[in-house]
């Protein structure tokens, strides 16, 4: 199979997965400025439109940014956090991508564990934050799980990134998204094959 991304026409089905409430999956296309849009399209019932469109608007270009990033890394959908503001400066998004695999065995490295989707290798990095500004954010902590995908020539890719102040004050909120975001990752599954895509 050529490199690149394996699509929609190509995969026999995607993934199923648990997004908790106050977070949302979206899916990632060729023009993600009219998705972000619709995401936030009820926003403009929440106060008078000319005090919060200039906020709302600053959420559709960042979101639109998310995806446009995700579309480049060949991802078919995000998975992230928008219901409830965050109380403390550090969040977290996933990010979903098929690739094409010359071989139907997980990649060497990492960990192997046992989820509902099968056998995934789990890797952890932590970036040095040593000299980061602790006003800024920085990325705090990847996680990555990888799938063999059922029936395809292909690797499921759940990547998350935590990003915050790197502060110490702060870890046990990247540690609890961390423990959050391997939950919904080892509770991904594939649907039965004779179950049709949506």
């Amino acid at each position: 199979m050529a490199g690149g991304l394996v699509t929609a026409a190509v995969i026999a089905h995607r993934p199923r997965y648990v997004v908790p409430p106050g977070w949302a999956s979206i899916p990632v296309s060729a023009e993600n400025s009219e998705t972000a849009r619709k995401v936030f399209q009820d926003a403009w019932q929440s106060g008078p439109r000319d005090s919060i469109g200039p906020f709302i608007h600053r959420l559709e270009a960042w979101l639109a940014s998310v995806l446009d990033d995700a579309r480049d890394a060949d991802c078919f959908a995000v998975i992230l956090p928008l219901g409830v503001p965050w109380q403390v400066p550090v969040s977290t998004a996933i990010s979903l991508s098929l690739v094409p695999a010359a071989s139907a065995t997980l990649p060497p490295g990492g960990e192997v564990r046992e989820t509902d989707a099968g056998p995934a290798r789990r890797v952890v990095t932590e970036p040095s934050t040593e000299g980061a500004d602790a006003e800024e954010l920085s990325l705090l902590r990847t996680i990555e799980y990888t799938w063999v995908a059922p029936g395809e020539d292909a690797l499921l890719i759940g990547f998350a990134s935590i990003s915050g102040q790197p502060v110490p004050e702060f870890t046990p909120v990247t540690d609890a998204l961390s423990l959050l975001v391997e939950t919904m990752l080892e509770a991904l599954d594939w649907p039965p094959a004779s179950e049709e895509r949506s």
